[in-house]
């Protein structure tokens, strides 16, 4: 069972002005055990971090509030 979810941003620039894409998510279980998704999200550009967690919360079947955004 996931405990938390780190989403890391990625550092380039998105093609979309104003845009931001997913880096890369690391998860933790609840016996601290880490694991790390570079592919889990596509190269899908978003305005807004609400859209990328509820993305991401879906993906994974953990709540929104579990998700920590590090930009």
């Amino acid at each position: 069972m996931i405990r938390n979810v780190t989403v890391y941003i990625d550092n380039n620039p998105g093609e979309i002005e104003n845009t931001f894409r997913c880096g890369f998510i690391v998860t933790e279980n609840i016996d601290g055990e880490e694991n790390y998704f570079n592919d889990l999200i596509d190269q899908s550009e978003y305005y807004l971090l609400r859209d990328l967690v509820s993305d991401i919360a879906g993906i994974l079947k953990v709540r929104k509030r579990d998700i920590m955004v590090n930009a």
